[in-house]
């Protein structure tokens, strides 16, 4: 499990039965979330833009206002946090098509993290909306950990889920030697980014029950 702690945590506790009793979960994230501590001051007549949970949980309270989240999750986590979310589609490309789609009278702020693809902000700038960014967090790149790569060069087969494309790149930079290593992406995006890296399958959408149903797949074809 490559992706930050908390969520990688989050995506084995809720992993399904039969997956947890047919795999061995190894943590070794390659990217630690920091908040930046920048101060964010938002008019009572904007709206939000959050492409990660990470963005609700160091972004401020939202007080009622609006909100249009990337996935489910995000969603409901921004609506704990006070905001009037919106899922507007489970990647940046539905986001920005929904948007445009349904333009909101008021201008819009993306709180994102320092790393991000998608030119969120751009695409609806060209479009003709009012948005600005506020990095509120960091993705600090970590090496794997000792037992990843004792996991990777011993293990008969390992299996490696990549859930976002920095996550993918910070992977193939480091090079893993595996005898039996089978890359699973999250995305279209994600197995581009993880280039050079053979990538084995993509997973049929970019959410935790497709990429549970292409690790099952990854096992019972092994």
């Amino acid at each position: 499990m490559t992706r930050p702690l908390a969520a990688a945590e989050r995506f084995v506790e809720e992993m399904p039965d039969d997956l947890m009793a047919r795999v061995t979960p190894v943590f070794s994230p390659l990217l630690r979330i920091e908040p930046t501590g920048d101060a964010l001051g938002l008019l009572p007549d904007m709206a939000a833009i959050f492409s990660s949970s990470n963005g609700v949980q160091y972004g401020p309270e939202g007080a009622g206002r609006m909100a249009y989240c990337v996935g489910a999750r995000t969603t409901a986590q921004a609506k704990a946090k006070g905001w009037s979310a919106q899922m507007a589609g489970q990647d940046a490309d539905a986001l920005v098509s929904y948007v445009i789609g349904n333009p909101p009278n008021k201008s819009l702020v993306h709180i994102r993290g320092r790393h991000t693809r998608g030119d969120i902000a751009g695409r609806l700038v060209t479009a003709g909306h009012t948005v600005t960014e506020a990095i509120v967090y960091d993705q600090v790149p970590q090496p794997l950990n000792n037992a990843a790569r004792t996991a990777m060069i011993e293990s008969d087969a390992t299996i490696v889920p990549l859930f976002s494309p920095r996550t993918a790149v910070e992977f193939a930079k480091q090079d893993p030697r595996a005898k039996c290593l089978n890359v699973i992406a999250l995305s279209a995006a994600v197995a581009e980014a993880a280039h050079p890296l053979k990538v084995h399958s993509v997973a049929e959408r970019p959410d935790a029950a497709a990429m549970y149903a292409a690790i099952r797949q990854a096992i019972s074809s092994g």
